[in-house]
């Protein structure tokens, strides 16, 4: 990343959530309804490194969560505590849009009515650095174009989160055998496939269940319930 003009040399990988459309639900719609983007979604975020694969994946969640409320809620934050340094005991970090805070393994442009110029060209060198994980999601939908079709991914009738998931894995493993734009772009090339699929299934029957069963249940909720209060 330092080589495509990454000011730090200590980002190794890229942070962004997406929304995936949903057919609208019949019942307790606002449960999943983004107000900024005026649609009925499922939100997911992951995180990406520069050989294009992505490392890791949480979701589904109400699609009128905040970026930042997700991360929290995902323990990513402690995984990255654990298992983010470098063999010489450095840090290292995780580069987000300004939709994230600044924690101990996360960096985000900086924020503020006024910016120096050394902020702002900081950003602007971030900001490109940082574009490929936005071609990612784009890639998946392509790839996997059922995803796509809001009509088709019914909440409660349909597995749409496991869906997308599998698309995620099936998405690494096409990666790794193809080197599509982002590989190519940071010039680092993705392991192989007996390296990415090292190990066995998990015998967890509560993924299994969490996979398989649907998240969502329906609830009577209304207008002044606490879950309407929450930020879009």
């Amino acid at each position: 990343m330092a080589e495509k003009g990454a000011p730090l040399d200590v980002v190794a990988a890229l942070i962004d959530g997406t929304l995936q459309k949903n057919a609208r639900p019949i019942n307790n719609q606002r449960l999943v309804y983004n107000g900024w983007k005026c649609i009925h979604c499922l939100k997911y975020h992951a995180v990406l490194t520069p050989d294009g694969i992505i490392i890791h994946i949480y979701g589904p969640v109400d699609g009128r969560h905040h970026d930042e409320t997700v991360y929290k809620e995902s323990g990513l934050a402690e995984l990255l505590e654990q298992h983010f340094w470098t063999p010489n005991q450095q840090p290292l970090f995780i580069y987000g849009d300004p939709a994230y805070n600044i924690g101990s393994h996360i960096l985000c442009p900086f924020k503020g009515p006024v910016v120096t110029q050394e902020q702002q060209a900081f950003n602007t060198k971030m900001s490109r650095v940082r574009e490929p994980v936005e071609w990612i999601f784009k890639e998946v939908t392509q790839k996997f174009t059922f995803l796509d079709f809001a009509c088709s991914q019914k909440i409660l009738l349909s597995p749409c989160g496991l869906f997308y998931l599998v698309s995620i894995l099936l998405c690494n493993a096409h990666t790794i055998l193809h080197h599509p734009q982002i590989p190519q772009y940071f010039a680092c090339p993705p392991p192989s496939l007996q390296e990415y699929f090292t190990g066995g299934p998990a015998n967890d029957a509560e993924l299994d269940r969490w996979c398989m069963d649907s998240m969502w249940t329906e609830t009577d909720v209304h207008e002044d319930d606490d879950v309407y209060k929450e930020d879009i």
